[in-house]
């Protein structure tokens, strides 16, 4: 928005003499007296700034700098600040100073970095029509899950899926700022900034006899963080508080520690941090490739997950530390999501290699990416496989009965089940350690919040409670 700016008005005012005379005969008029004038006052030269903070306390409020600011135009600060909020301390601040944008609103800087096409100077899009380029796609894809967002456009504030060929609103995922910017990809700018700076995460006891969940949520503000719950719901902990996104992710089989994907400057990499959110460490640093969405091993020696780095999604295995990246598929289609069956054997995952790109099945291989065999084969689109902790059944979740359920099978294709049957949707199933139970992500109260069943069903309860979105259960081992 335009800038207010205050204008200093200098009132002149006029002095004059009133000369009056008393006498008894009329005194001769006296000339004019001229009125001595104030020397006209100078109009005061608007104030200039060069450092962004002050300048934004001045403003308030500015959609982009304007001429009273004479700084450089993405200073180092910002830059640095940036750097720091993202905790991407091995990107380049010349990087950062040439592709960012700042703005100022509510007296504070905020900046945001364009990086993977990201909007940062549009508006969010609120808007609830489907577009002609929407619509095409979802005639071409009649019951996709998502509609990407090359399709979607990355401005709108919305998930879009496919539903019998027409465009449909799945939940509002982005909250736009007071100024209208998807506040997802705007952050908040200190000054004096150094990078990888962080908030200790509140400490929790190192062991626990109760059953635990681990989730993600935006429950304390616009970024996505991980939290821990007892399996009843209670004793809720945040673990990471950085202003960035992390998704959670499984916890190693001893429980100790807790892998999970953060979202940084422009891409995603995979990092672990122990169960009580201390000792976060980035196993992955792939500059513009994403990675993320690990699975532990059994032993807990390694982590098989998805990379970009081939140009597709495929399924790379690494050592628990970081080291030996080795890739087990080799496709041109999309594979994702592993899955480590319970004695170490083999993996499962998700891929459309046999189907229209966008429509996907689950697979199964063997732990060294060998012998690759298609497990469903049916029609809509099947997602996130979980082993069962005996091995012998397959919880994920399908569209394929027109919503989105969650459903198990046994490993030799028999017994599926649809256990949830519900017209919402109902995503991201995990098993209890003694495999009575699923927890499992689902909207049907509006938001997205954790559920967790009996294996075969029954009883549906809500742990979570809450307007903010919560996701990605993963049940402690």
């Amino acid at each position: 928005m335009k800038l207010t700016r205050l204008v200093l008005l200098t009132t002149l005012m006029l002095v004059g003499a009133a000369l009056a005379g008393c006498g008894a005969s009329p005194a001769p008029t006296a000339p004019p007296v001229s009125a001595t004038l104030p020397a006209p006052t100078a109009s005061a030269t608007p104030a200039t700034y060069t450092d962004p903070f002050a300048y934004c306390a001045a403003v308030g409020t500015a959609d982009t700098p304007g001429p009273d600011y004479v700084g450089p135009k993405v200073p180092e600060s910002v830059a640095q600040g940036l750097q720091a909020a993202l905790n991407a301390p091995d990107t380049p601040i010349d990087a950062l100073k040439n592709g960012s944008s700042w703005r100022c609103m509510d007296g504070s800087v905020y900046a945001c970095f364009v990086g993977a096409n990201l909007p940062c100077e549009a508006k969010a899009n609120t808007d609830q029509t489907p577009t002609q380029e929407e619509i095409g796609y979802c005639q071409q894809n009649p019951n996709s899950d998502f509609i990407p967002a090359v399709v979607t456009g990355r401005e709108t504030v919305y998930e879009w899926r496919c539903l019998n060929g027409a465009p449909d609103i799945v939940a509002q995922v982005v909250q736009p700022d007071s100024q209208g910017f998807l506040s997802n990809i705007w952050y908040t700018i200190s000054p004096n900034a150094a990078a990888g700076t962080s908030t200790e995460p509140t400490p929790l006891p190192t062991a626990s006899a109760v059953e635990q969940i681990v989730f993600d949520s935006n429950r304390d503000g616009d970024y996505r963080n991980i939290y821990i719950m007892d399996a009843d719901g209670g004793n809720v902990v945040r673990l990471t508080t950085e202003e960035t996104n992390d998704f959670a992710g499984p916890w190693s089989p001893d429980g100790q520690r807790i892998a999970f994907t953060r979202f940084g400057l422009t891409t995603s990499d995979i990092w672990i941090m122990n169960a009580d959110g201390s000792d976060q460490i980035a196993l992955t640093n792939t500059p513009q490739i994403d990675e993320g969405f690990p699975a532990w091993s059994p032993d807990g020696q390694r982590l098989a997950y998805t990379t970009r780095r081939n140009g597709n999604n495929e399924v790379y295995v690494m050592n628990a530390d970081g080291s030996n990246p080795v890739r087990l598929t080799d496709n041109l289609a999309d594979d994702f999501a592993p899955s480590w069956s319970p004695d170490g054997s083999r993996i499962a995952f998700v891929s459309d290699r046999d189907n229209s790109p966008g429509v996907y099945d689950i697979y199964l291989m063997n732990a060294d990416g060998s012998a690759v065999t298609r497990f469903t084969a049916n029609a809509g689109s099947t997602y996130t496989p979980a082993w069962s902790p005996d091995g012998t059944r397959i919880a994920f979740r399908s569209d394929r009965d027109g919503s989105s359920d969650v459903y198990v099978v046994n490993t030799d294709g028999g017994g599926l089940q649809d256990l949830t049957n519900d017209p919402a949707f109902d995503w991201a199933p995990s098993w209890s350690p003694d495999g009575s139970q699923i927890a499992f992500q689902t909207n049907r109260d509006g938001n997205w919040e954790i559920y967790v069943m009996n294996a075969d069903g029954t009883s549906p309860i809500n742990l979570t409670h809450g307007p903010a979105d919560d996701q990605l259960p993963f049940w402690r081992r």
